[in-house]
């Protein structure tokens, strides 16, 4: 069956700017919604064992969620677009040519995913298209030399394709016209049952990854890989996640569960979900070196989302497919650099199915 696209209003941001929402969807298989405030991925709908459709992804029913000040004071990047950098960076400050670029802190003293006012929070610009086989959006911002302190002026696509087969594609293009970094990931958090008040805990999750990054006190990688085997990080099988996140370990008491980096064995079919329970089941594929594995570990209830309810710890687990965090202050991980006449370019693919 074919995809299909339509468009509609949103709403309007507190600023009185529109927000645009574009639904990709084949009847009775998937239903992609995305918004073009943080070209943001809102909804998930996807089919259990039995039929049944229901929303899997956290977040909220209507624009004016992401805006109520219990989500604000309690920030975590429902389904946004992070950049220029995701993840954080030692000392908010990297060097480049000899020259100290400082970032403003955004989360306690660290700055997390692109800053104060980083892609997440941007109107971004968009284009439906539609093709023989696929239908999608791009989305496109350019970034001023200086936001949030980072060089270089950088032009940045993102694209969300479905194709006829119900395979979604989040794709990343930049360019810069300075020297400058860039590690642009989605941070959808998923829960395949659909029932946001239960956890994540008994998914069962894969990833094809020999080798993890551990972390400091303040949840940065200290530069080395380490082996999965033998630790609660090995999910070379498929595993339920509460089997190992309540082993003891010093590396998940530091998360509070896990939010740590895998380095991924190659890039087809490397990490896997599943819920037993409704049957769904997600693979994942990328083009990315690594993915931020993160269960959720401070979900606190503080606010209300989807179905009324609040995302308590572990509601949802985020998978983002990404370069190392902080790679920028680490030589022995792979370069975030980007030069004026290069091309960024990262793909990511998600297909669903039941079980």
């Amino acid at each position: 069956m074919s995809p299909k696209i339509t468009a509609s209003v949103f709403g309007f941001t507190p600023q009185g700017d529109e927000v645009e929402l574009y639904m990709l969807s084949i009847q009775g298989q998937i239903e992609v919604r995305v918004m073009n405030y943080g070209a943001t991925w809102t909804h998930l709908f996807l089919p259990d064992r039995n039929g049944k459709m229901e929303d899997v992804l956290l977040g909220f029913d209507t624009l004016e969620g992401f805006f109520q000040q219990e989500y604000l004071d309690n920030y975590c990047y429902l389904g946004s677009t992070v950049g220029r950098i995701a993840g954080r960076i030692a000392n908010n400050s990297f060097s480049l040519d000899g020259k100290t670029f400082h970032l403003p802190a955004n989360q306690g003293t660290t700055h997390l995913h692109g800053g104060m006012m980083g892609w997440d929070k941007k109107i971004w610009k968009a284009e439906p298209f539609e093709t023989d086989n696929s239908v999608g959006v791009t989305f496109y911002y350019q970034s001023p030399d200086g936001e949030e302190n980072y060089p270089g002026t950088v032009d940045v696509w993102v694209t969300y394709t479905l194709d006829e087969t119900g395979r979604l594609e989040i794709s990343y293009r930049a360019m810069t016209d300075k020297k400058t970094i860039i590690n642009p990931t989605n941070h959808f958090y998923i829960n395949l049952s659909g029932d946001f008040s239960k956890n994540i805990e008994s998914h069962a999750f894969f990833v094809d990854a020999d080798n993890y990054l551990p972390l400091n006190e303040k949840s940065l990688p200290i530069g080395v890989k380490s082996p999965v085997a033998g630790t609660p990080f090995d999910f070379r099988h498929l595993k339920k996640i509460k089997d190992q996140i309540q082993i003891d370990n010093h590396q998940l008491e530091i998360a509070n569960g896990i939010d740590h980096c895998f380095e991924l064995n190659q890039p087809e079919d490397c990490a896997i979900l599943y819920d037993a329970e409704s049957g769904r089941k997600l693979t994942l594929s990328t083009t990315e070196p690594g993915i931020q594995v993160y269960t959720g570990n401070f979900l606190n209830g503080s606010f209300v989302g989807k179905k009324g309810v609040a995302f308590d710890k572990r509601s949802a687990i985020c998978l983002e497919t990404q370069h190392f965090p902080d790679a920028i202050n680490l030589p022995e991980f792979d370069s975030v650099i980007l030069l004026p006449g290069e091309i960024f370019e990262s793909r990511t693919q998600f297909v669903f199915g039941v079980e």
